[in-house]
Parts: C-alpha cells; structure tokens; sequence
C-alpha cells in the first residue's frame, strides 16, 4: 500500500513541474499606445511598442541609452483583428496590451464612426476597456511617432497628461473608453474626447532623438481642443473655454484656477488669480410648460493665489467683492459653453439623463427629438457662490506695500 501511495506521488510531481504555456520576457512586444486611421476604405493600426533595452534602470525620464525606447509600426488591413494578425508578419515579438496607456484615433477615422474600435476593445479580453482616448488632427499615426522630452515613452507622457488635466484643471478633460462607449450610448448620445496636436514649428524633429540633446524644441505635444461626438462619429470641436464651461454644467471640475479682473479697478492690468480646492454642481430639472429649465447650483471653494489688487482681500468687504467676480468668472464660462451645445446640437452636460430620471413618462416621448429640439429651447438658471477659503499669507498686493513703504522713507 505505501509504495502505491509513493507511485501515485512521483507520478503527480512529474505532472505539476514545469509550464506548459509560460512566455518570457525577451519573447514579448510591451505595447505603450496604439493608434487607428482610416485609409482607403481600409484601417491603418499603429502600434508604439517598448524596446526594453533602451530603458534605463529605475525611471522612464531622462534620455538613457543609445537608441530609442519605443519603435513604431504600422500594418493595414480590411478589419483592425486582421490588421493586428498581419503584424506577426514583421513583428518578432507576441504583442502584449497589458500596458496599453493610450488609444489615438485620426480625425478621418473619427469622422467615419468609431463603433468598429469601441467593439473590439470591449469584446476581447486583450484590450483594455480602460485606456484613455485622444483626437489626432491628422494621423494618429504621426502622434504616435513624436517623443515628448524629457520621458522615454511618449505613451505613459501622454497618459500622464491626461491624468494631470482631468485632476488639475478641467479645461479639457480626458475619457477612457468603457466612458466614452458609456456615454456615446447614454441617453444624450454624445462625448468629448481631448484633441493631441503638434504646436509650434518642429516637422519632423520629434521623430528624432536628437530633441533629447536640446534644453528647448520649436515644436511638442499638446492638448489643444475638445471633440466632439454625436454617437459615433466626431461632428465639430470646442475651444477649451467653451469645453472648461460644460466641464461646469457637468460636474468635472475637481481642481482649478480663475483669473478675474480686480473689482472696482479701472487699470487693465489689475488681476487676481483663485485656486479651486473643492466644486460641486447640482443640477436640477424643471418642467416649465412644455420645455424644460435646467437649474445649476455651483458651490466653489479656494483660496488667493495672486493678486495685483489695490484692496486688503483679508477685509471682509474686499474678499465678497473678489467672490462676485470669481461668479461671474464661472457664469461666463458656463453660457460659453452652453452656446456650443446649443449651437451644435449636442447634449455633452448630459441633461437628457437628468430629465429621464426626473420625468421617466415626458422622456419617452421627447427623446427622438431632444437633441434637435428640446435641447435648443432649454433655459439655464445658473446660481455660482464662490468662497475665499484663505487669501494667502500676504495682505494687499506686493505693489502696493512696496509703494507705501517708499512713501515713508
């Protein structure tokens, strides 16, 4: 009986050693970004993938090693699974999306509908659903070629911007896919997705690693505009005033500044600069007749991070004033906003949702014509109160102290 039993063991430890299907590091393409364009009736998917070599130990700033810590290539292809198969033709590596930071869609591509990209990537299990999504002027695959100094991988670059500027500022704010299918699918039908563009002069010169070696380029990167979709297809762009105003009406903003004209000053330079610490808006439906008025309550908390104004803003009269014109500063922003939508015909603030929750029985017989219709006759209540939490460590404006000190002497 005890040797049976041994034989049994001996049999299952030679079973369990080993992996059957392990796959080693050198064998593996990590992918960093991926980009789609439509070309020809066809997909052009672009893939930005690591060479592990080219990394330096312990980061992914600085410009360590002799070569380039990505390499990009492009396969076409009828669908974007066939396109990615016919990479095995030229790519030495299995391709892993593990680490895919961030999808970048040409604007030819944008404009013919995105479902194909948005069904693959919430279809199969290699693709994440979490990836941020950007806008390319052009191709995605010129973006996708571009370092940004000084990170080694323009792909973690990118997403980090995008994560900065969704917590930071709200002026263009980022979305990853399983949000943009969420929202293009919702009850208004529509998304932002951030534009990624080359500012300056710099050609071809991002292509090169030579841009390490230079304390400044002509040209980089930058978050430029909002697009915009109705369904799935890109149908117009915002300015980042007009996309930081529904970024307002919508509840994105997390941290922010506002710059405002000191009140009561008639000089053209006279400024004050707020850091919003905290932002709350509320929205609310309200059926008036046979339209609808949306009221939005916008509650901003912060404090003084620069002024040039002649008044004590540690004076109570002084910090209400600054407030008001902090309101107005956000008011502005919102009907900036607001105009877009209704000139677009695009339900970005998402109040359609708001009025189906609220009014389930009028929604089902509005929602074909909401966006053309109803949407357009909306009226905004808008109610801001600002509140200047703290008005820095300094009193009057520097300018100011300085000139009456000088008076003294």
């Amino acid at each position: 009986m005890g040797r049976y039993r041994f034989f049994i063991m001996v049999i299952l430890c030679m079973l369990l050693s080993g992996c059957w299907n392990r796959t080693e590091l050198n064998e593996i393409s990590i992918t960093s970004a991926t980009g789609y364009d439509r070309v020809d009736g066809n997909w052009l998917m672009t893939l930005q993938v690591i060479v592990p070599s080219a990394m330096t130990v312990g980061g992914t700033g600085g410009s360590g090693g002799s070569g380039s810590a990505i390499h990009v290539f492009s396969t076409k292809e009828k669908t974007i699974q066939q396109a990615l198969n016919k990479s095995n033709l030229e790519n030495s590596r299995f391709l892993y999306f593990a680490h895919n930071n961030v999808l970048v869609i040409g604007r030819e591509a944008a404009e013919e509908g995105i479902s194909q990209i948005i069904d693959l990537y919430l279809r199969t299990a290699e693709a994440r659903e979490s990836v941020y999504v950007l806008l390319a002027s052009g191709k995605a695959s010129d973006v996708l070629k571009d370092l940004i100094p000084p990170e080694k991988l323009p792909g973690v670059a990118l997403a980090q911007i995008l994560n900065k500027e969704g917590s930071m500022s709200g002026f263009i704010p980022p979305i990853k896919m399983y949000e943009l299918a969420k929202q293009i699918s919702s009850d208004s039908k529509s998304a932002g997705v951030p534009e990624i563009s080359e500012a300056g002069d710099g050609g071809k010169a991002l292509e090169s690693l030579d841009v390490f070696k230079k304390t400044s380029s002509k040209g980089k990167l930058k978050l430029s505009r909002l697009g915009v979709f109705k369904e799935d297809r890109l149908i117009g762009w915002m300015t980042w005033q007009e996309s930081f105003g529904v970024s307002w009406m919508s509840d994105k903003i997390k941290m922010s500044s506002i710059s405002f004209k000191c009140p009561g000053s008639e000089s053209t330079s006279n400024f004050a600069s707020f850091k919003i610490r905290t932002a709350k808006t509320r929205v609310t439906p309200i059926k008036e007749g046979d339209g609808y008025k949306m009221q939005l309550k916008v509650k901003v908390g912060g404090v003084l991070t620069e002024s040039t104004c002649p008044a004590d803003p540690a004076d109570l009269k002084a910090s209400g004033e600054m407030e008001k014109e902090i309101e107005k500063q956000i008011q502005n922003y919102i009907h900036l906003g607001w105009k877009a939508v209704q000139r677009m015909q695009v339900d970005l603030p998402g109040f359609a949702g708001h009025v189906h929750r609220k009014y389930p029985r009028d929604w089902n017989e509005i929602k074909e014509t909401w966006a053309e219709k109803e949407l357009g006759e909306i009226k905004l209540d808008v109610h801001v109160k600002a509140t200047i939490q703290h008005p820095g460590f300094f009193s009057k404006a520097f300018v100011e102290s300085e000139g009456k000190s000088g008076g003294k002497k």
